[in-house]
C-alpha cells in the first residue's frame, strides 16, 4: 500500500516536472491560432438582435474565415470585419474578426454551429454559440441590452407623415388598387457612388426608402455586402431625411444605411438587397372629402390617432425588397506591378524617424513608420526594412488613427520597429520603401523615404533589452527561453529518462493493484478501492448506425441519444440518472479533458437535443453527425484511460 503511494505521489511529481520542461521549450515559440465564436447576448426577445462574432487569434497568416449557416436568425447585417495586430516578446499575434447581427426567426432555443477557417497552414473550428429566444416584446435587461442594434439612430417607426400637402397618396378613392398604389408611392432603392472599380478601391453604397404613404416600417433584413471590407457611415440627422424628386415626382427619402466599401477580389459583386416590412395606413375618400383646408392636412398628419373613427382608415401590410446592384471589380494591373506591392490602394506618403539618433550598445532602439493618406489604410502591412550588418531588428508594432467617416478612409498607420545593436560605430538605415496603386491615375507608386543615420557607442556590456512603453521584450523570460532552447537536447535527454521511470511505476502500480484487489473484504473497506478498468464496448453507437443505415431519422436520434448516455455513464464512472450537463462537465475537468474536446461534445449533444425537438435533419447532416460522435469517442478515450 506505502509502495503504490510512493509511486503515485511520484507520478504526478513526474508529470509537473514533464509539464514544465515542455513549457520553456515551447517558450521561444508562438502560441497555437485559436477560433472563437460569442455572442453578445446568451438570450434575447423575439424582437431583438444579437451580435454573433468569429475571432480567429494567434494566427500570422490568417486565409479565410468560413461562417455557419444562421439556420433560425436572419442576417440583419454582416459579415463586418475587425483586424489587429499586437507584438509581444518579438512574437507577431494578429487577430481577425466577422461580425453579423441577426434576429431570430422564431422563440426557442437555438445552436449556431461553430466556423471554420485557415490559419499559419491549419483548419480551425470554432465554438457553437447557443441562444435562448424568448416570447417577451423586449429583454429589458438591467443596464439595457449590451448590444445596440446597428439601426438604432434609425427612426425604425417611420415615416410618420409626407412633409408635403401634394402627399396626397394615401387617400384611398373607391376603385384604388391598393397593390398599384403602393409600389407607385413607397419602394426602396439602393444607390452606389461608382458601379466600376479596381480591388482596394473605396465606392459607397446608399439604401434608400421612398415614400408619399404614411407607413410604419421595419428592417428585417439588411445587406450581407459580401466580397468588400465594411466601413457603416451612419445616418446622422444632417441627411437621414430629405426630399428627393424621382420621375419627376417628390418623394420624402429615408437612408437605411449608407457604407463605405473596399472590394476583396475582382469579379461581379452584387450588393444584396434590403428588405422592409411595412403597415401602411391609408384614409378613405369619403372620409376625407367631408374636412377641407389646411385643417384637413393637419388631421391627416395624425388621422390615425385616437380621435379617427375606424371605419375612416385602411392599413395594408407588405414587404419591400431593394434591387441588387452588381459592382464590377477590376483586378490590379500586372503591368509595372512593383516587387514589394502589397495591396494599398489610395493616395500615400510615408515618413521615417528614429527615437534616438544616438544610442548605446546597451540600449534598445526603435525606429518609427509612419504611412499617412487615404484609402486602404486598415489593409496595410508593414514595410519591409533592410537592416545594415550590427542590427537586429525585430516584428514591428502597429497602431492607427483612422477617420472611418471620410470617403476614402483618411488618416495614418504607425509601424514601430524595435531593434539592438551588438557593435560600436556609425550606421546608415535604408530609407524604407512602400508601394501602392493609385485609382485615379490607374497606376502603380513607389515612395521612399532618405536613408537614416544612426551613431552607436559602446555600452557597458549589458544585453539591452526591449521593454519600457512598447513592451516588445522581458530580458529575464527571453534569457530564460534561451537557455532552455540552447539545452533542449539535454532536456530531452532528461525527459526519455523520466518517460521510463514513469512507465516503471505505472507496472509497479499495476502490480500493487492486483494486490489490493486480493486483500480481505475488511480491508477493501477501509481502503480507497481501485475500480476495475472499465470496458467500453469497440463502438457504442451501433443501434444508431443501424436506424442511420436504415434512414430512420426520430430512431436515429434517440438511439444516438442514449447510446452517448451510456457511453458517458461508464466512461465518466456516473450513474444515467445523475448524469447532467453540469455533472458531465465537472468530471470532464478532473480527468483533465481539453477544452477542445469538451466543446465538441457539447456541441453534439446540442445537435442531438436540437434534432430530437425541432425539424429533422437531412440524411447528410445525420451522417455528419454521426461523424461527430465517433470523433468525440476517439478524443475521450484517448484522454481517459
Amino acid at each position: 500500500m506505502d509502495r503504490l503511494l510512493h509511486s503515485r505521489i511520484f507520478f504526478k511529481g513526474l508529470t509537473s516536472v514533464l509539464f514544465i520542461l515542455f513549457i520553456g521549450i515551447s517558450w521561444r515559440g508562438y502560441a497555437q491560432p485559436r477560433l472563437s465564436a460569442s455572442a453578445s447576448e446568451k438570450e434575447i426577445s423575439k424582437n431583438d438582435y444579437v451580435e454573433v462574432q468569429f475571432s480567429v487569434e494567434n494566427a500570422v497568416n490568417v486565409e479565410h474565415i468560413n461562417p455557419p449557416v444562421f439556420r433560425n436568425f436572419d442576417v440583419v447585417s454582416g459579415p463586418s470585419q475587425q483586424s489587429g495586430m499586437s507584438n509581444i516578446n518579438g512574437n507577431v499575434k494578429r487577430y481577425i474578426a466577422l461580425s453579423y447581427v441577426l434576429k431570430p426567426r422564431s422563440t426557442g432555443k437555438f445552436t449556431i454551429p461553430g466556423a471554420t477557417a485557415k490559419a499559419d497552414g491549419k483548419d480551425l473550428r470554432s465554438n457553437p454559440v447557443t441562444i435562448t429566444v424568448t416570447n417577451a416584446s423586449s429583454s429589458n435587461k438591467s443596464g439595457g441590452n449590451s448590444f445596440t442594434s446597428p439601426f438604432a439612430n434609425l427612426a425604425l417607426d417611420m415615416p410618420s407623415e409626407p412633409p408635403i400637402h401634394e402627399y396626397d397618396d394615401y387617400i384611398l378613392h373607391k376603385g384604388d388598387n391598393i397593390e398599384e398604389k403602393i409600389k407607385k408611392n413607397l419602394f426602396i432603392k439602393v444607390e452606389a457612388s461608382k458601379t466600376s472599380c479596381y480591388v482596394g478601391e473605396p465606392i459607397v453604397a446608399t439604401y434608400k426608402l421612398y415614400t408619399r404613404l404614411k407607413s410604419e416600417s421595419n428592417i428585417i433584413k439588411s445587406p450581407s455586402l459580401n466580397g468588400f471590407s465594411v466601413s457603416e457611415l451612419g445616418t446622422s440627422p444632417d441627411y437621414s431625411l430629405s426630399t428627393q424628386k424621382f420621375n419627376g415626382r417628390d418623394y420624402s427619402v429615408y437612408i437605411l444605411r449608407k457604407v463605405q466599401l473596399y472590394p476583396l477580389q475582382p469579379g461581379t459583386v452584387e450588393l444584396d438587397p434590403a428588405e422592409i416590412e411595412n403597415k401602411i395606413t391609408f384614409i378613405k375618400a369619403e372620409y376625407a372629402a367631408a374636412r377641407k383646408g389646411d385643417v384637413f392636412y393637419d388631421m391627416l398628419r395624425n388621422f390615425a390617432d385616437a380621435s379617427t373613427p375606424p371605419e375612416a382608415i385602411q392599413q395594408k401590410a407588405v414587404t419591400l425588397k431593394s434591387e441588387p446592384l452588381n459592382i464590377i471589380v477590376k483586378p490590379l494591373p500586372e503591368e509595372n506591378k512593383p516587387a514589394d506591392f502589397k495591396g494599398a490602394v489610395g493616395n500615400f506618403k510615408i515618413e521615417a524617424t528614429l527615437e534616438k539618433n544616438r544610442i548605446t550598445t546597451d540600449d534598445a532602439g526603435m525606429l518609427r513608420i509612419i504611412i499617412a493618406g487615404e484609402g486602404n489604410l486598415q489593409m496595410i502591412n508593414a514595410p519591409k526594412l533592410n537592416w545594415p550588418q550590427g542590427l537586429e531588428g525585430f516584428d514591428p508594432k502597429s497602431s492607427e488613427n483612422i477617420s472611418k467617416m471620410n470617403v476614402p478612409m483618411k488618416g495614418e498607420k504607425v509601424f514601430s520597429y524595435p531593434f539592438t545593436v551588438s557593435r560600436p560605430g556609425s550606421y546608415i538605415i535604408p530609407g524604407p520603401i512602400f508601394s501602392y496603386f493609385d485609382p485615379a491615375g490607374k497606376s502603380y507608386q513607389t515612395i521612399t523615404t532618405t536613408n537614416i543615420n544612426l551613431t552607436v557607442t559602446q555600452g557597458t556590456g549589458i544585453k539591452p533589452a526591449i521593454a519600457g512603453s512598447s513592451a516588445y521584450n522581458d530580458s529575464a523570460r527571453q534569457d530564460f527561453g534561451d537557455k532552455l532552447y540552447e539545452n533542449r537536447w539535454l532536456l530531452l535527454g532528461v525527459l526519455g529518462i523520466t518517460i521510463f521511470l514513469i512507465i516503471w511505476f505505472v507496472r509497479n502500480g499495476n502490480q500493487q493493484k492486483v494486490v489490493i484487489e486480493n486483500v480481505e473484504d475488511v480491508n477493501e473497506q477501509t481502503m480507497n478501492k481501485i475500480e476495475p478498468e472499465t470496458v467500453v464496448p469497440q463502438n457504442p453507437f451501433a443501434a444508431a448506425e443501424e436506424k442511420l443505415l436504415q434512414h430512420d431519422n426520430r430512431g436515429f436520434f434517440h438511439d444516438l441519444q442514449q447510446s452517448l448516455r451510456t457511453y458517458l455513464s461508464r466512461k465518466l464512472d456516473v450513474p444515467e440518472e445523475e448524469l447532467t450537463r453540469k455533472r458531465i462537465n465537472e468530471r470532464l475537468d478532473k480527468f483533465n479533458v481539453g477544452i477542445g474536446t469538451t466543446l465538441k461534445l457539447s456541441s453534439l449533444m446540442d445537435e442531438i437535443d436540437m434534432n430530437l425537438y425541432a425539424p429533422l435533419s437531412s440524411a447528410n447532416e445525420m451522417e455528419t453527425i454521426y461523424e461527430k460522435a465517433n470523433e468525440v469517442v476517439a478524443l475521450l478515450d484517448k484522454q481517459i484511460s
